[in-house]
């Protein structure tokens, strides 16, 4: 996720989801997967002349760790690290996630975009990916990863389908969350590790 797509109405339909699903499925924890890039901000003008958007403007604003403040009986922790090169990025995700072997946890991919397509970029999770974090996760946490539109009239479906054959999980298994009133085009898959 990119730091200059936090704090949208995307993200409010997200953390309104990870919230209830945490109600629905008595988890005390959310663990965000940020698969985090820093984004380069627009310049603003000032009668002509051009400056770079105050830090501690962004920091108010972009700041994605400031979900771990919120006051709510759900913890959230990031993981936050940069995502540059997947093996070593996916390695740490694994060592985060051990620390939080006692409870039950909402463990959540937040790329940019989703589930890879023919030709992934960074803006993706690869499905090698999405399986070593399913695998990763104890019986009775709740996984939940982010997918975007793209222009296919059956995105829904599938990259459902997708995300079943990559964690290798009935199709029926993998639940849809959304927010279609306020973000129509974002859903989040979710599914509770046997």
């Amino acid at each position: 996720m990119q730091d200059k797509f936090y704090a949208d109405n995307r993200d409010l339909v997200k953390w309104a989801i990870l919230h209830r699903l945490a109600e629905i499925f008595d988890a005390r924890r959310i663990l965000q997967i940020a698969f985090y890039r820093p984004g380069e901000f627009a310049l603003i003008k000032i009668n002509g002349i051009d400056h770079d958007i105050p830090q501690e403007i962004l920091t108010h604003f972009r700041d994605m760790r400031k979900i771990e403040n919120i006051d709510s009986k759900f913890r959230v922790n990031v993981f936050g690290d940069l995502f540059k090169n997947r093996d070593s990025y996916l390695g740490s995700v694994k060592a985060f996630l051990s620390k939080f072997s006692e409870e039950r946890c909402i463990v959540f991919l937040d790329p940019d975009i989703g589930l890879e397509p023919q030709h992934p970029t960074l803006d993706h999770v690869l499905e090698s990916e999405a399986k070593t974090i399913w695998e990763d996760t104890k019986s009775g946490d709740v996984y939940v990863l982010y997918q975007h539109r793209f222009f296919d009239r059956n995105w829904v479906e599938l990259k459902r389908s997708q995300l079943a054959r990559a964690i290798e999980s009935p199709e029926q298994s993998i639940k849809i969350a959304h927010g279609p009133q306020i973000a129509r085009d974002v859903v989040f898959f979710y599914a509770q590790k046997p």
